[in-house]
């Protein structure tokens, strides 16, 4: 399916005409996602114009069946990657896709895993001035090795709130059929019970102000470890603090939009340690502030799962109490150095998480006096 080949776009274009012609749709999304790579990799970028004109033609087919219907419009969505240089990569015009009015919305997307660092406002800023809308996306699944965990509202909520806080204009979802789909267990356990009740998860994500009253719980993990993404980048959410370096430190940055100023709000970041020995001593920055003593927990005995198929061998989960430190709305940097080296292994620093907690108001009573007539 190389679309460079004018017989391929054609055949695409007639799958499209047909489902116009045959049903009374509200328009259609086009999955680059499923896979995304529409050109072979090396010749993507020149080959953008043929994709741009194939855009089009779908965009004219829409519009003459919306006519026929006596439609305002037909939808044309794109699912697509979470980078705007994955997708310039991959021979994706969205600038000109968004200026021509050729798409009516943007579901920036991983292929698999819920993304809670995706920069929305790289994709609402391309928007501008458009129709075009920016719906990021939320996949039941969390990470790669993690097939047997499944997301969850507080998970869900502070996914979407990062998206709502740069600027999406609402949330798309991906593969929810995990949560009650048994068919492939046990990699994808999700009960049969869940259904219809999982849906549920996503009714409360349409309302950026409800989300603000509950739990929030936002992973940090190395979707795919090491290994690339299906678009063919390379991002790997771990920190490696190498012993034979002078410096040995490292830094990874984590996507939160809380005011942990708040007075109703309590947050704990945490993290696992692999390759560490009890002598070991670690300084935790944030914001090129450090974190006092007193304020971090390592709890030092966790068994070893990696007979149960878990990413991580034995490790150290380290917790930091938040409210006191100076992570910001926005674009935090975890800095971990190794102040005192007694192993011999690498560290390994990753599965990063920040828990937030929203105190519930004890309700008010309004004092009414009586008054005589």
């Amino acid at each position: 399916m190389d679309y460079k080949h004018e017989e391929v776009r054609q055949a695409v274009l007639a799958f499209v005409k047909e489902l116009l012609e045959q049903h009374d749709v509200d328009g259609i999304e086009f999955d680059y996602m499923r896979s995304c790579h529409v050109f072979s990799s090396s010749e993507a970028v020149e080959n953008t114009p043929l994709l741009t004109t194939f855009m089009r033609e779908t965009r004219k087919h829409l519009d003459e069946a919306a006519k026929k219907r006596s439609r305002e419009r037909l939808l044309l969505g794109v699912r697509i990657p979470q980078t705007i240089d994955e997708c310039t990569a991959l021979g994706f015009d969205l600038a000109t896709w968004c200026q021509e009015g050729l798409v009516d919305y943007l579901c920036p997307s991983d292929f698999l895993y819920t993304d809670f660092n995706i920069q929305v406002e790289d994709f609402v800023r391309m928007t501008e001035g458009t129709e075009c809308k920016v719906y990021p996306t939320v996949h039941t699944l969390v990470a790669q090795n993690h097939d047997d965990r499944l997301m969850q509202p507080v998970h869900y909520r502070a996914a979407a709130n990062n998206y709502y806080a740069f600027g999406a204009n609402g949330i798309s979802a991906y593969n929810f059929m995990y949560h009650w789909n048994a068919m492939r267990s046990p990699a994808y356990p999700g009960p049969a019970s869940m259904w219809p009740k999982a849906l549920g998860y996503l009714t409360e994500l349409r309302d950026p102000k409800q989300l603000q009253q509950e739990e929030r719980h936002y992973l940090y993990y190395s979707l795919r470890g090491n290994n690339p993404r299906p678009s063919g980048a390379v991002h790997a959410q771990t920190v490696i603090v190498k012993r034979d370096s002078d410096e040995h430190h490292g830094q990874m940055t984590f996507r939160m939009a809380e005011d942990l100023a708040a007075p109703n709000v309590s947050a704990v970041l945490q993290f696992k340690t692999s390759g560490m020995v009890p002598d070991d001593q670690l300084e935790i920055r944030i914001n090129d502030t450090t974190v006092a003593a007193n304020r971090i927990t390592r709890h030092d005995v966790v068994e070893d799962q990696s007979e149960e198929g878990r990413l991580l061998p034995a490790f150290y989960l380290v917790q930091v109490d938040l409210p006191s430190l100076p992570a910001t709305s926005g674009d935090n940097q975890l800095g971990v150095r190794l102040t005192h080296s007694a192993g011999i292994d690498d560290i390994a620093i990753q599965e990063l998480e920040v828990i937030v907690r929203v105190a519930t108001p004890p309700p008010t009573t309004e004092h009414v006096e009586d008054t005589k007539v």
